[in-house]
C-alpha cells in the first residue's frame, strides 16, 4: 500500500553532517508530512564548517536512481540542488518531465558551499540556464549567486521570462533578509519575521526544500515561499550552532 502523503524528491549532494543536501531535504519533507525520496547527485566529504572533497555523479547515475521511483510513485514535486553542470541538469530534467509532465520542479543553484568551497564557474550563467528554466517552476538564487551568474541583479528579468525567481535576501547589502519572488510579471516581497538569526550550514537547501514541500502539499508558489520563510527562520534560530533542528 502506498503512503497517504504527497511524494516529493530531492536530487542533491550527500552531506555526511546532514546539515545540507539530500539528508537535510528529507528531514524537512518529513516535518511537512510529505514523503521524501532522496537521489544522490554528488558524494561530499564535509562537516558543518569545512568542505574537503566532492565527487560528482553523472546524469546516467542520477537517472538510474530516479527511474524505479518515478515509475512506481506519483511524485508531485522535485527539488534539485547540487549537481555537476548545466548539461547534467538539463538531461535530468528532460527525464523527469518525460515521466511526469506536470511535475513541479524547484532549483537551488548552489555555486559555493557555506564554508567557501566553489562548485561551479558557469560563464554566462544567466543565459546558459535558459533551456533549463523553460522546464521548471522556480529557481532560488541568493544575492551573491545572482551576481556570480550574471553580473547585475537586473538580470533576474531575463530568467523571469521563463520561470519564477525567488531572490533570497540573506546576503543583500541593502534589505538583509528580505526575499523577492518574481512571478508572472509580479514581484512579491517577503520581509523577515525576526530581527536576528543564527547562521546555519545548509540554510539555502532547507529553504528550497521547504518550498518544495509546500508546493507538494498544494500551496500556490507565493504561499509556499511565505510558509517556507517562516520555517527557515525557525530553523535558523533553533539553536546557536551551525547545525539546525527541523520543526514546524
Amino acid at each position: 500500500m502506498l503512503a497517504n502523503r504527497p511524494y516529493a524528491i530531492s536530487i542533491a549532494g550527500f552531506d555526511p553532517s546532514a546539515g545540507a543536501g539530500v539528508l537535510a531535504d528529507v528531514k524537512c519533507f518529513e516535518q511537512h508530512q510529505v514523503y521524501g525520496f532522496g537521489i544522490c547527485s554528488a558524494l561530499t566529504v564535509q562537516t558543518d564548517s569545512e568542505f574537503l572533497q566532492n565527487d560528482w555523479l553523472d546524469s546516467i547515475q542520477i537517472i538510474a536512481q530516479l527511474e524505479p521511483l518515478m515509475t512506481r510513485f506519483k511524485v508531485v514535486a522535485c527539488k534539485i540542488g547540487l549537481i555537476k553542470d548545466v548539461s547534467v541538469l538539463h538531461e535530468v530534467i528532460v527525464f523527469l518531465k518525460s515521466k511526469t509532465p506536470d511535475l513541479k520542479i524547484i532549483i537551488d543553484p548552489i555555486l559555493k558551499s557555506s564554508s567557501g568551497y566553489e562548485f561551479h564557474d558557469w560563464a554566462n550563467g544567466i543565459r546558459a540556464l535558459a533551456p533549463v528554466l523553460k522546464q521548471i517552476d522556480l529557481i532560488t538564487p541568493n544575492y551573491n549567486e545572482m551576481l556570480s551568474l550574471g553580473g547585475q541583479i537586473e538580470s533576474i528579468s531575463f530568467w523571469a521570462q521563463y520561470c519564477a525567481v525567488l531572490l533570497k535576501g540573506g546576503h543583500s547589502p541593502a534589505l538583509r533578509g528580505t526575499d523577492y519572488l518574481y512571478e508572472s510579471g509580479n514581484i512579491h516581497e517577503f520581509s523577515p519575521g525576526v530581527a536576528d538569526v543564527h547562521q546555519k550550514h545548509g540554510s539555502g537547501c532547507v529553504l528550497s526544500a521547504a518550498i518544495t514541500a509546500n508546493v507538494a502539499l498544494g500551496y500556490s508558489l507565493k504561499q509556499a515561499c511565505s510558509n517556507a520563510k517562516l520555517y527557515i527562520e525557525k530553523f535558523l534560530n533553533s539553536n546557536n550552532t551551525l547545525l539546525g533542528y527541523h520543526s514546524l
